[in-house]
């Protein structure tokens, strides 16, 4: 898979320091340059629109410092400081920074911050992977790894060693167990109602003493699941 390019934002008042960290930018692989600003204000609007990857933010300035625009800006973007001050440096951090670059910069300490900020950057996108739960799942049938989406699904039915995945258009079996089906799917979707039948909760469309309805489905419910059921679907 192709690298996507670091997106870097300049925001310094000045010039010489804007040209020297546009020259890195350009020589840096997989770095681009969206913009440079050297006044704060002008870059605020910029910002919000682009998203960039990295702020690469001068402290020292007037009318607004880099602090008073990290606090301003009401989302949070990775921020690699550039100062000829080090007495910010302990604010800085406590703000989270990705990193603090004393001027004059070297190019190698700046090879360094980017570094820095892709790290972060990956670590936040596996952060935002692992939050996202699978709509999905797999089973094998007929010799072929078939994908059925969970919203597709009616009900699992047991037949002695096979499973039938009923969904509105097809009956898809395959070789499995129904407690194991009963343990991967997710309970917020999916309960077990009778020892033949697992059922997706939001396709009931009714319901008759021990009997739910699926439709012009009729799936039953089995004496010692009736509790469970009762408790999950909120019904009396």
């Amino acid at each position: 898979m192709e690298e996507q390019p670091i997106r870097c934002i300049i925001v310094d008042d000045e010039p010489l320091s804007v040209s020297l960290l546009e020259s890195y930018v350009s020589n840096c692989p997989n770095t681009i340059l969206l913009g440079k600003f050297t006044n704060p204000f002008d870059a605020l609007g910029y910002i919000e629109t682009t998203e960039p990857d990295v702020i690469l933010l001068d402290v020292q300035m007037p009318e607004l410092n880099g602090i008073q625009l990290m606090k301003i800006m009401q989302k949070k973007y990775p921020i690699v400081l550039t100062t000829a001050y080090p007495d910010y440096a302990i604010n800085a951090f406590d703000l989270d920074v990705v990193d603090y670059l004393l001027k004059p910069i070297s190019y190698e300490r700046f090879q360094q911050a980017i570094h820095k900020v892709k790290e972060k950057l990956l670590a936040n996108q596996n952060k935002t992977e692992s939050r996202v739960t699978p709509n999905y799942f797999y089973i094998k049938s007929e010799y072929k790894i078939i994908k059925i989406l969970f919203d597709d699904v009616y009900f699992l039915e047991g037949l002695r060693d096979y499973v039938a995945i009923h969904t509105k258009e097809k009956k898809i079996l395959t070789l499995q167990s129904m407690k194991s089906f009963e343990e991967s799917l997710p309970g917020d979707k999916f309960i077990r109602v009778h020892k033949s039948y697992i059922i997706h909760a939001d396709k009931i469309t009714g319901r008759q003493s021990s009997t739910l309805f699926l439709e012009k489905i009729t799936i039953p419910i089995g004496a010692a699941y009736a509790q469970n059921v009762k408790a999950k679907l909120k019904i009396g």
